[in-house]
């Protein structure tokens, strides 16, 4: 390869690096999202228990909930972000390829933790991406959330029906084929400039803003009932509806399809709702009025007789957890200074991982000693505790400013 077509590589790079790093993004995404939605029947067939079962995708929350503020105070040291994304990408393809080959329930639980390790790199992505488009951080958080939503949906439905046709290998080798193809054009990403001098001032910076961070009572407050929310959505939307409808005979092709509605209505809620909620009420009501429909919905799942009812609880599920997930993270740091926001933004993203892993393990403990409907009775009265201390604790701020 001659000089002139390096150099016409380079410009190419240079000039498309957004748009390639958006390619990568949704393929990140799709790599991690082909299989989840049927991963508790799953389980099941392979004999794990739903104690194992709700250890298995506490794991995915947990590597998260260890790895995010870590990470982000280490790319922030070295200023770098190219190789973090790499890794994110390597990572994804070896949790599905190790799914694929295992049916073990030891070796499950620790490719679907590196499921985890590579959606705690998802930081580094978008800090990445902003990186590329500093002149207009709004449009980038937009596309940001357009590439995690669209590769979240169009994962799930085309991953649900390769599973329900071909079974749960080859959903698992769909999210490869993804992954595989993501890290493959993550070397083609120009490489990251870094700035001279500023990688013992940066980190500095990152651990005194973390020392006053955690003793905002704002931050506080808004990360714990985020984790709350979390453990919600993960002990049912995101764990257990799908085996509950499973253990009812609904098809893995339907159990895909409620999933992916699910999905939509997060999509949904973020794009559209928040904007018209806004106009009409503070955050703090609209937080507690979304905790007590998730509450009520936890409540209404073991009194579903059809498969179309569990859809319509699925799609109100969605669309609460993700109106909640979107003003805690206001409520815990849109009062943050500048110079504090990113680090307070990783300890929100870290804490609300304890519900992540939380909610399915005890969920799972729950239903094996007794029953997923009495699990799910009891995520709803958490649900429905959260909503008093909510009341009592949650700051009440002013509505976010588009």
């Amino acid at each position: 390869m001659n000089s002139d077509t390096i150099s016409r590589l380079d410009d190419w790079r240079f000039r498309n690096k957004g748009r390639l790093l958006l390619v990568i993004a949704t393929l990140f995404w799709m790599g991690l999202y082909t299989y989840p939605s049927l991963l508790t029947p799953y389980l099941e067939d392979v004999g794990a228990s739903l104690t194992q079962a709700g250890l298995i995708l506490g794991g995915y929350g947990f590597t998260q909930m260890i790895l995010r503020l870590p990470l982000g105070i280490w790319s922030d040291f070295l200023q770098k972000k190219k190789v973090f994304v790499i890794a994110g990408l390597a990572s994804a393809l070896i949790s599905v390829l190790g799914l694929m080959l295992t049916q073990e329930i030891f070796l499950i639980f620790i490719f679907r933790a590196l499921g985890g390790v590579a959606a705690a790199f998802w930081v580094q992505m978008s800090a990445l991406y902003m990186n590329y488009n500093v002149e207009n951080s709004t449009a980038a958080v937009s596309h940001l959330g357009l590439v995690n939503s669209g590769g979240t949906i169009i994962a799930t439905f085309i991953g649900g029906q390769v599973i329900a046709r071909l079974g749960y290998q080859s959903g698992f080798g769909l999210g490869a084929i993804f992954a595989g193809m993501g890290l493959v054009l993550c070397f083609f990403l120009p490489e990251d400039k870094l700035a001279p001098n500023e990688e013992v001032a940066t980190a500095k910076s990152v651990l005194e803003g973390l020392k006053l961070s955690i003793k905002n009572q704002g931050l506080i407050w808004g990360s714990i009932f985020a984790a709350v929310s979390q453990f919600l959505t993960y002990s049912s939307a995101q764990g257990f509806v799908p085996q509950y409808a499973s253990n009812h005979g609904v098809s893995a092709s339907q159990i895909s399809i409620m999933v992916t509605i699910n999905t939509i209505a997060r999509f949904i809620a973020i794009v559209l709702v928040s904007r018209i909620l806004l106009r009409y009420f503070r955050p703090k009501q609209i937080l507690l009025v979304s905790m007590l429909i998730n509450a009520f919905l936890l409540f209404a799942i073991p009194l579903a007789q059809s498969y179309m009812s569990l859809v319509i609880i699925m799609f109100l599920l969605g669309l609460v957890s993700a109106t909640q997930m979107t003003y805690f993270m206001d409520a815990a740091t849109s009062h943050m200074p500048a110079e504090r926001r990113s680090t307070a933004v990783g300890f929100y993203q870290a804490a609300y991982g304890i519900g992540m892993v939380a909610g399915p393990t005890l969920t799972g403990a729950i239903a094996d000693v007794s029953t997923l409907s009495s699990a799910f009775l009891v995520a709803g009265f958490i649900g429905l505790l959260a909503v008093g201390l909510m009341a009592w604790k949650l700051p009440d701020r002013a509505a976010i400013q588009s």
